[in-house]
Parts: structure tokens; sequence; C-alpha cells
């Protein structure tokens, strides 16, 4: 039976001497260096994928690929590309790299940029020997399916200056065969083509040679695979029949945010998909297998069913599961529910509500709404979805007035999807939260929540499962990665259901219990687990440890079996308590963020220590900008504390 512990860490968090502000694929080999001592098995890393949209500071969501195979730029070592930088600027690229790397954080758009620049010069320099090289010659071919298209598309965005094809020139709709033609020497687009697919040619040797010797150290490699696409990416613009572009996919609330995720991705269509026998997906865990042992599925929920929202809408909250079994008016008719469509799908708004929402900003308000003359408000045509209202903010701020007005449009009880011809309806997350859900009467309500109970708790689930069925396993044979889902969040009871059947390994976080218990516990892991402490949407233990006080007593208590009381900060034998718990099992693998081995010594924890979150889903969009604050070198260099960690591997049996 494989037993293993692992690393978790992204790539661009790595710190090294060679680095240029950002952690690098050459830089692997110095963290798989200091797995091997540590007897770590596994490293995990977070997508590598290029999101290049604007060059701006938000391209560092690592989950909004601009192509699923393209690799991000970020990720080059100018220092072992196949030729050297021009003696000309050697030194200012010294000078820039002192600079990057003595940040504490990413400054993403100084290092993309400075990236660019020495790239370009490189190739303009070299590009007779380039455009001659057999090698180079042979990936375009062996990739031409995505990187003809991605070069062209990278072209055209930096022509336009946006990625948003919608809003180019010329191109908006993809023709192969136009397309093919900017690989044409004769083309005034041949060399800018030809840099972005050498750029991925460079930076695919590059990983290769870091997974090749991460491999010769008989260590693994775990990657990553986002659920969505990017709205403005190569594949909505080669494939759209395949995706959803109406729609947004998200997560409903849960404990990381109140009002939902949107993370504004196009939906699958996943009937456009079958049809093709799923070869989307087979062509593109083909290309992983390349590097990866094992694939984290991010929100493999999304498999099952997604949150899905109209583009209407700017927040999670109003969205719906999809696919669903709706509410149809019969239904209401059925349990004696007096629906009247204005009253239960468009805002409620009366004079107390306004009053609640906007305070003294009420007045602001009658700018957007108009007055009913019966007590109650509706907004304008022109201001009546949160989107249509957020366009207008952005071109007029006022202040918080935006925020209130975006909340109160979703201050509905149900919302309408259209279906074969016809209207049907889901009900709003929380409806019972809901300042419309208050001023229905008694019965009224009652009625309306044995729906909603019905709606998320009971009628979805043999759909839901009979779903995942007809795409899972045609995904996992055709891969032989080992294949972890990200389940968490909202789970149906058929989740645990089909990954046990398909043996997809699930993920336990100790402080997120998918159970109505306070924390979950590591020795409860059955083998086909991941346990893990902390994620990278999570705060660190650290940080974590004082969010809440009396939650963290009662997990001082009750979890870490200590008596008194808890101390106000982590302290490193608590944090190596903590750390034994996830060891001391039967889960197949035990995979901490490097923050946590780090966290059990305290000459070596970051004394910043709110620099160590990597991500806040609650915040969109947030900037990725973490960094190890140590080199890895340096690390490596810790031999009481290499050894230490190395003990409780090989002592826990994960060896």
């Amino acid at each position: 039976m494989y037993h293993d512990a692992g690393v978790a860490v992204p790539v661009f968090s790595l710190r090294t001497e060679d680095g240029f502000g950002v952690g690098e694929f050459s830089d692997m080999k110095k963290l798989a260096d200091w797995a091997k001592e540590t007897n770590l098995g596994i490293i995990q890393i977070l997508p590598i994928n290029d999101t290049t949209a604007n060059y701006s500071w938000t391209d560092s969501y690592p989950y909004a690929a601009v192509s699923v195979y393209a690799l991000h730029p970020q990720y080059i070592s100018l220092e072992n590309l196949d030729f050297a930088l021009p003696k000309d600027l050697m030194e200012d690229y010294q000078a820039e790299k002192s600079e990057l790397n003595s940040l504490e954080l990413i400054d993403y758009e100084k290092m993309i940029s400075g990236k660019w620049k020495y790239l370009k010069a490189v190739f303009n320099e070299d590009k007779e020997k380039i455009y001659k090289d057999r090698n180079f010659r042979k990936f375009i071919k062996d990739n031409e399916s995505w990187l003809l298209p991605y070069a062209a598309f990278c072209v055209l965005r930096d022509k336009y200056k946006t990625p948003n094809f919608n809003e180019w020139k010329t191109h908006k709709k993809y023709i192969a065969g136009k397309v093919s033609a900017f690989f044409s020497a004769k083309s005034k687009d041949y060399d800018a083509s030809m840099l972005h697919a050498w750029v991925q040619y460079q930076l695919h040797k590059q990983l290769k040679d870091a997974i090749d010797y991460t491999h010769n150290l008989g260590i693994s490699v775990k990657g990553d695979l986002p659920i969505g696409i990017y709205r403005h990416s190569v594949e909505a613009w080669t494939e759209p029949e395949l995706f959803g572009m109406d729609f947004q996919a998200g997560a409903p609330p849960d404990q990381f945010t109140e009002l939902g995720q949107n993370w504004e991705f196009p939906t699958y269509n996943w009937e456009a998909m079958k049809a093709d026998d799923y070869k989307w997906w087979k062509n593109r865990f083909k290309a992983l297998e390349q590097y990866f042992d094992a694939m984290r599925i991010d929100h493999i929920l999304g498999f099952f069913r997604i949150w899905r929202m109209p583009v209407s809408a700017t927040q999670g909250i109003l969205g719906y599961f999809y696919p669903a079994v709706p509410i149809t008016l019969e239904e209401f008719s059925a349990r004696h529910i007096p629906f009247n469509f204005d009253r239960y799908c468009k805002p409620f708004i009366n004079d107390q509500i306004l009053w609640k929402y906007l305070g003294e900003n009420s007045g602001k308000a009658l700018e957007f709404i108009n007055n009913n003359q019966n007590g109650t408000y509706s907004f304008k045509e022109e201001f009546n979805t949160q989107r249509k209202l957020a366009d207008f903010f952005k071109k007029n701020p006022q202040g918080s007035i935006e925020d209130q007005l975006i909340s109160l449009c979703a201050n509905v009880l149900f919302l309408i999807e259209e279906r074969n011809g016809q209207v049907v309806y889901h009900p709003r997350f929380n409806v019972y939260n809901t300042e419309s859900y208050k001023y229905l009467s008694d019965w009224e309500k009652k009625s309306i929540y044995d729906l909603y109970h019905d709606y998320f708790f009971k009628r979805q689930d043999h759909l839901w499962y009979e779903k995942a069925m007809e795409k899972l396993p045609m995904i996992l044979n055709a891969t032989e990665m080992l294949i972890c889902g990200e389940d968490l969040g909202l789970v149906p009871d058929c989740v645990p259901v089909v990954m046990d059947e398909l043996a997809i390994i699930a993920l336990k976080v100790q402080r997120m219990p998918s159970d109505n218990i306070p924390f979950y516990n590591p020795k409860d892991a059955g083998y086909l687990n991941v346990v893990t402490a902390s994620s990278h949407d999570s705060s660190t233990l650290r940080q974590w440890w004082k969010e809440d006080p009396v939650l963290t007593q009662k997990y001082f208590n009750q979890q870490l079996v200590q008596y008194g009381k808890a101390p106000e900060e982590l302290d490193p034998h608590l944090a190596e308590i903590i750390m034994k718990q996830h060891l001391y099992n039967d889960s197949m693998l035990a995979i901490f963020p490097i923050q946590e081995f780090l966290a059990t010594d305290k000459n070596l924890s970051n004394p910043k220590m709110d620099n160590e979150r990597i991500n806040n889903p609650a915040v969109f969009p947030h900037y990725w900008r973490y960094r190890m604050h140590l080199n890895l070198e340096d690390l490596k260099e810790q031999k009481d504390f290499n050894q230490k960690i190395a003990y409780w591997i090989k002592d826990s049996g994960r060896i």
C-alpha cells in the first residue's frame, strides 16, 4: 500500500539565489533536493498555465488560464535559455534581478515586464539560429494543434491590447486557415508568433528538465487542474461551442464568503463534449501527463454540477445549481404557494428595506429605482441587474451606495432559467435570510422553506450521481495519473459515493469538516484520502490560530488534547503535534503547505506572518504574490530541522 508525505508550494513562491523575483521551473530542482533530504516523496504545486491577459497584477491568478496547454512565461529562467543574454544587457539584468529578489513579495508587473524585455532581446539577437533549430521546429509540429492558435491569440491580444477577442478589429471569429498564416514567413506577424512559440519551447524544456531531475531522486510531482477556463482564452476563442458563454461558474456561499464566489468563467457545454467523446478533456490530460504523476482536480464538484450565474450577475449569491431538477409553476400550485413573478423573482423593496440597506443614502437610490406608489419600489430597467449597476458605477463611482444597491439586487426569492422554451425556477441560496422572505406570511414562509430544503438537500442527488458517472470514468480511463479531487464546500451526498466507487482520492482539511463536527480528526482518515492542515485558499495555521480565540481554545483542548488556556500564538511545539496528527494515520497522502513545516521551528517561521497567506477567496481579484522568506539553498543547510522532519516521516511509515 502506497503511503507518502509531501510538501505543497506554488512554483511562483519558490525563492532561490537564481530567481528573478519569482519562483521558476528550474527552482523545483532545489525544492526536490530539500524534499529528498527530509524524506518527502511528493511535491504538489498550483496550476502553471499561462494567465497573461493584460500584463497587470490581476494576471497573477493561476486559475484563469488563457490556454489550458501553454505554460506561464513567468516560470522561465532567463539564465537557462538555449542562448545567453546579450552582453550589453547583463549589467541591467543583474541589477533588476537583485532588486526583484530582495522583495518580500512578488512584484508581478515589474517581474513579467522584465522577463519579456530580456526574452525579446535574446530572441531578436539569435533569431536566425532559433529558426534553424530542428528540435524547435519539431516542437512546433508536435504541438501545432494548440500552439498555433495560442501564439496567434498572444499576437492579437498584444496588438489590440485586450484578450477579449470580441473587441479585436480582426479575427474576432477563429478561422483555422487564417490563423495558420501567422506562421508563414511572409506574414508580418511571423516573428511575433515565433517568439511566443519559442518561449513555450523553452518553458517545456526547463519544466521537463526539472521533472526528470525530481523523478531521478524518487520524488513524484502532483499538479493542479483548474475546473474552469478563462472567458477570454484561446479555448473560448477557438471552440466556443464547448462552453456556455452566456453563463458564469462559481461557488455557493461557504465558510470563505457569505456572497458565494463568481469566478467569471464560462460553464461547460457537457452535451457538446459528450458528443465528441470528451476529446477535449482527453487531450488536456494527455498534455498534463508529460509532467505529472498525480493531479488535483480543482472543485471536482463541477463534474457533478456547477454553480451557475447568468452574465447579468456579479455575485455568486445569484447562482443556482446546474444541472438541477428545477421548480415549475405546477409545483408552486401543488404546494398552494401563491406564486407571483414580480414578488418572487424581482428584488422586493419597501421603505424599511430601503432604509436598512442604504440608511441616510436612501434618497440617492431614487435615481436607480421607481416608486410603485403602493409602498414598494422596483429597479429602473437600465439598472435592474447587478451587472448594469456595476458597469454604471465603474464610470460614475459613488462610494458605498454601489455595494448596497448591488446587494439589494439579490433580495429575491427565486432565480429564473429558460429551459426548452419554458421558464423554471431555482430558490435563491439562503432564501430564508433575505429581507424579501421576512415580509411573507408565516404559512408562505413555511411552504417556501420546505421547497427550499427539498431543492437543496433531496431532489438533486440521483441526477448529480448520474452526471458524474457519465464523465468521470471516461476521464479517469484516459490517464495513468493518480487523481485526487478537491471536494470542499457544499458537498452533496453522492460525491463521496462516486469518489469511492472510482477510487478518486478525497481531500480532508482538519478545520473544514464536511460533517457537522467542529474539526476533522485525521486519525479517522481512510486510505483514499489526502490529509492536510491548510490549503492555498485558507489562512496558514499560525494565522488561523489568532482568528477566533474561542474556536482556537476548543481546538486546543478537544483536538490537541491540551489542558488549560490556549497560548495567544501557535508555538512550534503545537505545530509539531498538528503535523504528527496528520502523519500518523491510514491516509494515502499527507501533504502540508511549506509554511506549516516552517511553523514547527521558531527560527525558521516567517516573522511577518501575514505575508504567508497565498489567497483569500472572499477577495476577488486577489494578488497571488506569496514568496518563501527563506532561500531554498539556506533551507537545505538547516541540518537539525531537516533531520527532524525526515525522522517524523520515517517513523510514521510514509517512506
